[in-house]
């Protein structure tokens, strides 16, 4: 009896030994990668008019060999070109997404597309505006300039100044356009803004002691408001903007009204 257990654990062990080095079978078949994403490539191109935004089959085939390697290395058993192209299809607007990135690293593009680029990925167009907006302008495309003003705020790094010379909100406290590249001066700011009257406004209304800090000073912050020197710290992205003679006489006549006002008070 005892021979017969001892027989029979080893005959247990044996078998669970065999289960566990069961291995899966492996692949039987070749892909050609390459030679498939040349003719989805083409297949791409026809079927979603890509022609039409100068976006070609050479261009795309990179990007598609790529896709088709990461899903042939998943498959268990081989593909079909045509069951390639509806998983591309499936995944139509990713696809187009990697076309438009690849478009934005152009240094000339066409109106067709920059339009495609727009439609396609709008996140990546707003952080390339700088780059976008100079072709657009060289291409006379205001619709595209217009559209890249919006998606620079939504995706871009806007400041809270827009720029006099291309309307994007992209001056820096060093009076720098990061769109356009230009300087901006500061009577070509202060025209744009009414700096005028904005700097009346602030005089008549503002505590006093600061619209006598900013006579003092000589300057004032603005981040689409003027603030007096004192509060720099809660406008850190604010430029500095002098008073010319003619706006200190402006600030000086206020105060003089708004004493003679308190003291018949």
């Amino acid at each position: 009896m005892e021979l017969a257990r001892k027989q029979s654990r080893r005959g247990r062990r044996s078998s669970e030994g065999t289960r566990k080095s069961k291995t899966s079978p492996r692949k039987r078949w070749t892909f050609d990668v390459d030679s498939a994403a040349d003719e989805i490539s083409r297949i791409l191109v026809e079927r979603w008019g890509l022609d039409v935004s100068g976006v070609t089959p050479d261009f795309i085939r990179d990007i598609v060999a790529d896709i088709v390697g990461g899903i042939v290395e998943n498959r268990a058993t081989k593909p079909t070109i045509e069951s390639l192209v509806k998983n591309l299809e499936r995944n139509k607007r990713m696809v187009l997404k990697a076309i438009a990135a690849k478009l934005v690293a152009l240094e000339d593009l066409s109106v067709e597309q920059l339009d495609f680029i727009l439609a396609y990925a709008p996140e990546i167009a707003g952080k390339a505006a700088p780059h976008l907006y100079r072709i657009a302008k060289e291409k006379g495309a205001d619709h595209i300039i217009e559209a890249l003003r919006v998606l620079w705020i939504q995706y871009g790094t806007p400041t809270r100044i827009e720029c006099p010379y291309c309307g994007f909100n992209s001056v820096t406290p060093g009076l720098y356009c990061m769109v356009c590249g230009r300087e901006v001066r500061e009577s070509d700011l202060k025209d744009k803004i009414g700096f005028r009257g904005l700097l009346e406004m602030f005089a008549s209304t503002a505590p006093l002691s600061l619209v006598q800090e900013v006579l003092s000073s000589g300057f004032v912050l603005y981040d689409g408001e003027i603030k007096p020197p004192s509060m720099r710290p809660q406008s850190p992205g604010a430029v500095e903007l002098f008073l010319t003679s003619e706006e200190k006489k402006l600030v000086s006549r206020i105060i003089e009204e708004r004493l003679k006002g308190d003291s018949r008070n």
